[in-house]
């Protein structure tokens, strides 16, 4: 057969493996460019890539082999082709959208498809044609999502230069982060209206209590992030900014100049937490040890599957066995944000009572491993610092990205902070501690008796994204470095 002739053979429409790789082509570049910055590793891209087009294929190449000796299949080729080709694009894509089989809807697609593949059958090349110039959105999408990747990663490398700290006391130190739990003043504010007795317990156990402490970013990705980094990072400067942002897995889990500093200075490095949302993406893990492996993580995960035991986990990671002094990051998904879901009706006093429940259950979960480091580890530095605030009084997400009001502002970002400083701490040290970003800098000074690194502080202003138009958000600052809601 000519060169050419076999080209176009395997360029035509009707070639099993072409029209199998258009069917799964949009359900993968949709699933990947919406998930992007949790599936971007190179064990994902293969599995996705196998799951969307490799079955297609499969199943375009075992429907072609059995038309060919199949007297029926043959006759009806064009209609069961047309049917098929609706029915796997149908079936891929609606699994891409849900992560779930949809029986009723597929159900619904397969008569309709079968009812007009008795009077267009012969349009199926059509219906590929069209597929594929459904797939150009996504892989637009996808092409942005990759470069803000490349963006960030550039950025972190900038952040990651950062001057050797050479500690002179080496005692354990144990971030403690209860998820979403708001500080003293806010908790009191007119939209918690609860007098929590966890801050004044907080105070009899020698803690310094931040009252009016806040997040400088309003999620756990981006606000974990910027304190990792020690910067503000503005959501590197994304295309679209988003709080699933790139990079903050991988700076979290370890690229980041904290976890430098402290194995510089011989420490042996912890990460317990309660899910695998941080690990989500496999990236690489820089902690000595985490009580989630990433080959036990599915890969399609919407980051809440591996639950974990956090004080079990950790207890047990503690009575490992080492000479070195120790840094363990220990992350608690309570009392957690509000998640806007449910009946609307009084949503919002629904939703805070939830919430408060919560506290009341993460409450005695702190006290009971805050008294077990006490009795077993009783000269450690301990922090207790919530990534951000609880959200309390936002409808939906809109109103979490537009509002203007003072108190729900501080809602989003006032977050529980609480140090014992046991007495490695001089005066005034940390009299400007007002934000996450600032935490690992005013305590690298305490251990490194160095106050000049106080100088280098970030400033404390707090970020928010503001829904600019239909399609597009933009970062806005709202608290500025004085504390004042400036929005």
């Amino acid at each position: 057969m000519p060169a050419n002739k076999r080209k176009n053979k395997y360029l035509s429409l009707s070639n099993p493996i072409l029209i199998g790789l258009i069917c799964g082509l949009y359900p993968f570049l949709f699933y990947t460019s919406n998930n992007y910055f949790a599936v971007n590793s190179t064990e994902h891209f293969l599995f996705f890539a196998s799951f969307f087009i490799g079955i297609p294929i499969v199943i375009f190449l075992l429907f072609y082999l059995f038309s060919k000796k199949n007297p029926f299949l043959k006759k009806r080729k064009n209609q069961l082709l047309f049917i098929l080709i609706i029915f796997v694009t149908a079936f891929f894509a609606s699994y891409a959208s849900t992560l779930l089989i949809k029986k009723k809807f597929l159900s619904v697609v397969l008569i309709l498809s079968g009812l007009l593949s008795f009077k267009l059958s012969h349009t199926y090349k059509k219906l590929l044609l069209l597929q594929l110039i459904m797939s150009v959105l996504p892989i637009f999408k996808l092409g942005i999502k990759i470069t803000d990747n490349l963006k960030a990663d550039k950025k972190i490398k900038t952040f990651n230069k950062v001057k050797p700290i050479t500690f002179k006391s080496t005692p354990n130190v144990y971030m403690i982060q209860p998820d979403g739990y708001v500080s003293k003043s806010v908790m009191e504010d007119s939209l918690y209206r609860y007098k929590n007795n966890f801050y004044n317990w907080l105070e009899t156990q020698n803690f310094t209590l931040y009252p009016n402490f806040r997040s400088n970013y309003p999620a756990s990705l981006p606000s974990n992030a910027s304190m990792f980094l020690m910067k503000q990072h503005l959501f590197f400067n994304m295309t679209f900014p988003d709080l699933e942002m790139p990079r903050a897995r991988e700076v979290i889990c370890g690229n980041n100049p904290v976890l430098s500093t402290f194995k510089n200075n011989g420490y042996k490095t912890y990460m317990i937490v309660q899910d695998d949302y941080f690990q989500q993406n496999r990236c690489k893990q820089q902690y000595d040890y985490t009580n989630i492996d990433i080959k036990d993580l599915p890969y399609f995960s919407s980051g809440g599957e591996n639950r974990a035991d956090v004080f079990m986990d950790f207890k047990k990671a503690f009575k490992e066995r080492t000479t070195k002094p120790r840094f363990f990051f220990i992350e608690k998904l309570l009392p957690h944000h509000v998640h806007f879901s449910g009946n609307k009706n009084n949503r919002k006093e629904r939703e805070r009572e939830e919430y408060l429940a919560k506290i009341e259950e993460v409450n005695l979960w702190l006290k009971n491993i805050l008294a077990f480091i006490a009795e077993n580890d009783p000269n450690a530095i301990i922090i207790v610092l919530a990534d951000h605030g609880g959200w309390v009084g936002m409808e939906s997400y809109n109103e979490m990205f537009q509002t203007k009001n003072k108190s729900k502002i501080k809602s989003i970002f006032g977050n529980l902070a609480a140090i014992k400083w046991n007495g490695y701490l001089n005066a005034n040290q940390d009299k400007h501690l007002t934000s996450t970003v600032n935490v690992f800098k005013v305590l690298f000074s305490v251990l490194s008796k160095d106050e000049t690194l106080l100088q280098l502080d970030e400033d404390n202003s707090s970020y928010n994204l503001l829904i600019d138009g239909y399609f597009s958000k933009k970062v806005n600052r709202v608290i500025d470095n004085n504390g004042t809601v400036i929005y």
